[in-house]
């Protein structure tokens, strides 16, 4: 039994993490692409990316387990704490993974701001990588600017930026595909409409709606040692 690890492996304790993570369940860890595929096999990548992707495909077609890491949607670094993304067959998505107790996100104590209720708007693209239905079509920033006439918030991967609080002042209202900066509008105020289907930030922008939203949120965002632990991932297998 054994779990494939296609990871960036630039971070050396994140990788050891995700190691003895995925060991507590009895797998044997393998560091990149399989040679062939067992019948007990489980299969974990970051994002779905070129041959990661057609990886994660052929698994799944065996209905075997595709775990999928990425940068936690509310910052790697939120709460001064290390977060990753992580989900099953696809990341950023809904319904991809176990939702539990809404403690999990009540226990953080974050305090949500209200609503803006006037302001100008604005788009918060994304990078633009990864595997359809997740990744966001080439050109559809240019696309909806025009359509909302909404300045463009380019991706800070891609070019300079000005922090997003200070870039969102004056902002009442974002649109994104599915970004990681609508999550962090949201938490200030900012009402957010996303164009992706099944967002996992998707919410009706009321409090109770974007209260509900987070408290699901929280059970796709894990702590390192969390992963470590293998906590994670008894989640997705």
């Amino acid at each position: 039994m054994r779990a494939w690890l296609n990871l960036r492996y630039t971070v050396p304790d994140r990788l050891k993490a995700f190691v003895a993570g995925i060991e507590h369940h009895g797998y044997r860890a393998e560091i990149g692409f399989p040679d062939r595929i067992g019948p007990r096999d489980a299969y974990i990548s970051w994002n779905r990316i070129n041959m990661g992707n057609v990886v994660a495909q052929q698994f799944q077609d065996r209905g075997l387990p595709v775990i999928v890491a990425e940068n936690a949607a509310w910052g790697n670094e939120f709460l001064g704490r290390r977060w990753y993304s992580l989900a099953r067959n696809y990341h950023n998505t809904a319904g991809c993974f176990h939702i539990g107790s809404p403690e999990r996100w009540d226990s953080l104590g974050v305090k949500l701001e209200p609503f803006r209720k006037e302001g100008s708007m604005i788009v918060l693209p994304q990078r633009g990588i990864g595997s359809p239905p997740t990744r966001m079509p080439s050109g559809w920033a240019f696309g909806v600017s025009a359509r909302y006439k909404a300045r463009i918030r380019h991706h800070p991967g891609k070019h300079h930026c000005k922090p997003l609080r200070e870039d969102l002042e004056g902002v009442s209202t974002a649109v994104t595909w599915g970004s990681g900066a609508a999550i962090k509008a949201l938490m200030m105020g900012v009402s957010v409409i996303s164009e992706m289907p099944r967002w996992i930030g998707w919410q009706d922008n009321t409090e109770a709606g974007r209260l509900d939203m987070f408290r699901t949120l929280a059970w796709a965002q894990w702590e390192l040692h969390e992963i470590e632990s293998g906590e994670a991932f008894a989640h997705l297998l």
